[in-house]
């Protein structure tokens, strides 16, 4: 499952991705690191320290929850 958004702020895209059954991971580097998933995303808009983020449901489900987390990783 992924989903792509293109931000604005950065000025490039960032994917979103569960390529497993639960854990979310997020390329903020917009691909530069072909063949990595990019980072684990943490509750409270963090990367890869705190409590991992899971998913299970449907794609608009996971954007929203995406969106929220992208939200809360601008504002850290």
């Amino acid at each position: 499952m992924t989903y792509t958004i293109n931000s604005r702020k950065l000025q490039k895209a960032v994917t979103f991705s569960r390529p497993g059954a639960r854990y979310v991971y997020v390329d903020i580097t917009g691909g530069s690191r072909p063949g990595t998933l990019g980072e684990q995303m943490c509750k409270g808009g963090c990367l890869s320290r705190g409590s991992t983020v899971e998913y299970v449901g449907d794609q608009a489900g996971f954007e929203q929850l995406c969106r929220n987390w992208w939200k809360q990783y601008l504002k850290g």
